[in-house]
């Protein structure tokens, strides 16, 4: 896993930097600027203009150096720095003035100081413009003219990038209401993890890491919670399976999931327990749809629950599903079950008999969870909510959450002693031992209905494979969404459906299983 870094940590390293390996801030500015440029020049190869905007403190000095490095390079160059040179940080300043005198000599340099929005038109024929207006440290909400600027800057469609932060993203939460919308984020001395999540996932484009030439002893006694699932991890947390498994051994799983509104949902979780390597999958549906589901899947065990007119769970039922709860590695509940009040009823008797030996608790079943959550006992369940579902769960509000993810759901775990998989674009995982992970797998062909059971029945599958809560709910949000960019190769995004998705796991168990072995 990829670590990921607080402001105040990123903050340290420059302090660290500058007093006690005594490296001039300067020259820091010098060595990210050399990096970037290079970064630049390697992902546009094509370019032939550049329009920059630069702030006046260090990440506008960063601009400057960089613009220099630039136009060293024969690009035409032309630069649009806000405010008198001399409110300027002292080390931009002094870039500043590099490039003022080298635009004296130069025809491929022009430096214009800000005074109208009209300006920016100077910028629309540039084949790259890039971001140096406010670094890291930035928090709240963008003012008159730098707003305005931003707001500008994003109806271009020329390409861009951003050094270290895209101006307007707290890069500590991931929050901005309004950011530069970048396609290239080049961030310094190390990840921050509001680049991953939020509005950071969503403005910064691609993210690379540059270094600012003084190695990366500090971070070796750095802590930090938060990191980025990689490939390798997936390829770690893969069940490990004997020669003499059988089908039980392999995990048996139980899924509560369906009614007569909702009948397909009950096969795509238990559907994708069995796909991704689960051994006995039984599915407990509503009498009702039985023959919809042995039509969709005939590999399901199905045990029926009520008579054939039986349309959802009521509590009377739990009776005739309680040798199958205790039987099971991990029920999986909730997907598509509906909200009628006797389903709610039966989700808390699940709730609070706590005969299961594990579970995974979406849609549905979470919604019925709020009224009981004050008493509940999650310490083996995984839940899995959306963020209007974690909203109504936790009666905050939706951006309230997006404001601050990391420390809310971190909160959460810790209250409740659970294991919870913040679904999202990014997927966002929190342990019960304080870890934070984000999922760095998915794309857009995943915003369907149906999506989220499939990921329900591979957390389960999972997890009765290695019995362990935060490695089966780690991997299964990893190869879901790495499921759907494979689906990539032969579809869009506008044509991957849930189905899709719980077919193909077995082709992308097998690519990462491949791309570790080989």
């Amino acid at each position: 896993m990829i670590p990921l870094y607080s402001n105040s940590q990123i903050r340290a390293l420059d302090s660290f930097a500058i007093n006690q390996l005594r490296v001039p801030g300067i020259v820091l500015m010098e060595n990210a600027a050399i990096g970037i440029s290079q970064t630049i020049l390697s992902k546009f190869p094509h370019i032939k203009s550049v329009g920059i905007i630069c702030g006046k403190g260090n990440n506008g000095g960063d601009g400057f150096a960089v613009l220099r490095h630039l136009s060293n390079s024969g690009l035409k160059v032309k630069v649009i720095y806000l405010g008198d040179p001399q409110s300027m940080s002292e080390d931009c300043r002094t870039n500043f003035e590099i490039c003022l005198n080298l635009s004296q000599q130069r025809n491929n340099l022009e430096l214009i100081q800000f005074s109208g929005i009209k300006q920016l038109r100077e910028l629309k024929n540039s084949d790259l413009i890039i971001d140096a207006i406010l670094g890291s440290g930035f928090s709240g909400s963008l003012k008159e003219p730098i707003s305005l600027i931003v707001t500008e800057l994003n109806k271009l469609k020329t390409k861009k990038a951003a050094i270290d932060v895209p101006t307007g993203l707290n890069a500590e939460t991931g929050y901005g209401d309004l950011i530069f919308n970048s396609d290239l984020t080049i961030t310094l001395g190390e990840f921050k993890k509001g680049l991953f999540v939020g509005k950071g996932y969503e403005n910064c484009g691609e993210i690379v890491l540059c270094e600012i030439g003084v190695g990366r002893d500090f971070f070796e006694n750095e802590l930090t919670n938060t990191f980025l699932f990689e490939p390798e991890d997936a390829y770690q947390y893969l069940p490990k399976r004997g020669k003499r498994i059988n089908k039980y051994s392999a995990g048996k799983v139980l899924t509560i999931a369906g009614s007569f509104q909702y009948p397909g949902a009950a096969v795509l979780t238990a559907g994708a327990a069995l796909y991704s390597g689960a051994g006995a999958s039984v599915l407990a549906i509503p009498g009702s749809i039985k023959k919809f589901v042995h039509k969709k899947m005939t590999e399901l065990v199905v045990q029926n629950y009520g008579d054939d007119d039986s349309k959802y769970l009521t509590p009377e039922d739990y009776k005739a599903l309680s040798t199958k709860i205790n039987w099971a590695d991990v029920v999986a509940l909730g997907p598509g079950i509906g909200r009628d009040e006797k389903t709610i009823e039966f989700v808390h008797k699940f709730l609070r008999k706590k005969e299961y030996n594990a579970a995974v608790i979406d849609a549905d079943a979470l919604f019925a969870l709020k009224e009981i959550l004050s008493e509940a006992d999650l310490k083996k369940c995984i839940l899995t909510p959306h963020p209007g579902e974690f909203s109504v769960l936790i009666n905050q509000p939706v951006d309230e959450i997006e404001k601050n993810i990391f420390e809310i759901g971190s909160e959460f775990v810790k209250k409740y002693q659970t294991t919870l998989v913040l679904k999202g674009a990014p997927t966002v995982t929190f342990t019960k031992d304080g870890g934070i992970i984000i999922n760095s797998s998915g794309n857009n062909g995943l915003a369907k209905f149906g999506s989220g059971d499939v990921l329900t029945g591979m957390i389960a599958g999972f997890f009765s494979q290695t019995k362990n809560l935060t490695e089966s709910a780690l991997l299964s949000v990893y190869l879901h969404g790495l499921s759907a960019d494979l689906l990539l190769r032969r579809k869009t995004e506008f044509g991957i459906i849930a189905s899709d998705l719980m077919k193909n796991i077995p082709a992308t168990l097998n690519f990462i299983t491949r791309s570790f072995e080989n």
